[in-house]
């Protein structure tokens, strides 16, 4: 009896462990699928409708999916000149603004003087090891890493597109075909059903967050114009993408507009100006309409959802807490239509 029992617990374990190492293995694999799968069930409700107002499936696929190559490059092309160029004069003017202040600079004085204290002990142990690093460095630089980056997620973006283009115009018949390998009608039905309820619920639910980013991107950009702020259009992208990661995006953009604040205003406290205005839009959106249009989500517990996007984050990167709270809610929807109730049972977050 116990060791089946052992058994019984070591099986569940094992694959979890198989399937997470397969993910990360292959996460070029498997994450421009999981890219094109929610850029294919965003798209589709629009798809859907150009296709009603009488343009055949595939034009309609091909427009949406050009539009949103469009949006994207677009996105590119505005805010990497932008950033690259704030991140060449953006530490001189951090490190006056700094200086400015007595108090601060006071405070890291105090923590530098404790640091090369520290630094004295181990200084031999490390030097050859540190001068290796710094020449390495050198000679990459930020800037070549950046313009690697950028070629890598290019291609990914071209085979995200591509695929999406495939799933809008030959999804319908790929599903339609995989729900015939059951014998079962019952299961049939409720596969259909399945998909049907991911395309318009899921599909709906990620058009509203989108516009809503959107709307949010474009009064930060007010925000950032109206205090003088550099790359006010930037923020519009920033915004759209990082408030789909729950708690850590809004963290992330307050902390990357407050140095940009201090580097541009050359003082601390007027700097906190911005931010605390960015927060209250935030707070106003996060009271009045998110609780209207982010049911799906705000029906996952709390921790469900932090533990799903520090996962995915950790497993994918930035990408992946992107898709997180996206697949998280397709996962809510499956288990809801499915009736798995144990899935149900962990994940809701009310009653």
């Amino acid at each position: 009896m116990g060791y089946a029992q052992y058994i019984h617990y070591l099986v569940p374990c094992l694959i979890v462990f198989t399937l997470v190492s397969s993910l990360a293995l292959a996460r070029d694999l498997f994450l421009p699928l999981v890219l094109a799968s929610l850029l294919a069930l965003l798209l589709s409700p629009s798809v859907k409708f150009l296709h009603n107002i009488g343009l055949p499936k595939f034009l309609s696929s091909l427009i949406m999916t050009l539009f949103s190559a469009l949006a994207m490059f677009s996105s590119v092309w505005v805010a990497v000149p932008a950033m690259a160029k704030w991140m060449q004069t953006a530490p001189e003017k951090i490190k006056a603004a700094i200086e400015a202040d007595k108090q601060i600079q006071s405070t890291i004085d105090k923590l530098q003087e404790t640091s090369e204290k520290v630094d004295e002990m181990v200084a031999d142990l490390v030097e050859n090891s540190a001068e290796t690093s710094i020449v390495i460095d050198n000679q990459a630089g930020w800037v070549d890493q950046i313009f690697t980056g950028l070629q890598t997620s290019f291609g990914v973006l071209i085979i995200v597109l591509t695929l999406t283009l495939f799933m809008l115009n030959n999804g319908g018949e790929l599903l339609h075909n995989l729900t015939k390998l059951s014998n079962n009608r019952q299961t049939r039905r409720r596969a259909i059903k399945l998909f049907r309820r991911l395309r318009t619920e899921v599909g709906r639910y990620l058009a509203t967050v989108l516009i809503i980013n959107l709307i949010c991107g474009l009064l930060t950009s007010l925000i950032v114009w109206y205090f003088d702020l550099p790359m006010p259009w930037v923020w519009l992208v920033l915004v759209t993408l990082l408030r789909f990661i729950p708690y850590i995006g809004v963290a992330v953009i307050c902390a990357l507009m407050f140095v940009i604040s201090v580097s541009q205003m050359q003082a601390v406290l007027p700097a906190l100006m911005p931010v605390g205005a960015f927060l209250l839009l935030t707070n106003i959106t996060g009271m009045l309409i998110d609780p209207y249009v982010h049911g799906i989500r705000l029906r996952i517990n709390p921790i469900i959802v932090f533990a799903a996007v520090l996962f995915w984050a950790w497993l994918w990167g930035i990408a992946g807490a992107i898709v997180a709270v996206p697949m998280l809610t397709i996962l809510s929807v499956t288990a809801r239509t499915l009736e798995w109730q144990s899935v149900n049972q962990i994940m809701e977050g009310r009653k």
